[in-house]
């Protein structure tokens, strides 16, 4: 379980601006549960990837903004966005690999973690997406297909 302070003051920051009068209507308008708006309010819990996405496209940010790694919150969503495979298996090809074999074995993530990304359509875990992100160079939202801003 990955805690983050910036992420939670981040979070408390934009859940504030959006309005809401409790958090209970907060959670719903963002459209999480109430049990992941507080772990992440009250504790600064990071959630899953997929919810991450959730919460960032409901706000209109980055997901570098949301995990307060930018002050930056300026955001051009992709029209049409990718998926994360389409993204991934585009990376891949432009930085000459030979196979997702050996993108595994250069990021020292197993196989079989990108093999359900490719075959399951299945999100990768932050600290993968990060490590994924560094190689290639790109930003997560380009990795995620959110944005077509590489950075």
């Amino acid at each position: 379980m990955q805690i983050s302070v910036e992420f939670q003051n981040r979070f408390k920051e934009l859940s504030e601006e959006s309005g809401a009068v409790n958090k209970t209507l907060a959670a719903e308008k963002i459209g999480i549960t109430y049990a992941t708006f507080s772990k992440i309010y009250n504790y600064g819990i990071v959630p899953k990837v997929s919810v991450l996405i959730r919460i960032a496209d409901r706000f209109g940010v980055s997901l570098e903004y949301l995990l307060a790694r930018t002050e930056n919150d300026r955001f051009l969503k992709a029209e049409p966005s990718k998926t994360f495979r389409e993204r991934l298996i585009f990376l891949k090809e432009q930085k000459g690999l030979p196979s997702f074999y050996a993108l595994a074995d250069r990021i020292h993530i197993h196989k079989s973690n990108i093999s359900q990304w490719l075959i399951k359509n299945y999100l990768p875990d932050l600290e993968s997406l990060e490590i994924l992100a560094d190689y290639f160079g790109v930003s997560l939202d380009y990795l995620l297909g959110r944005t077509d801003l590489e950075s």
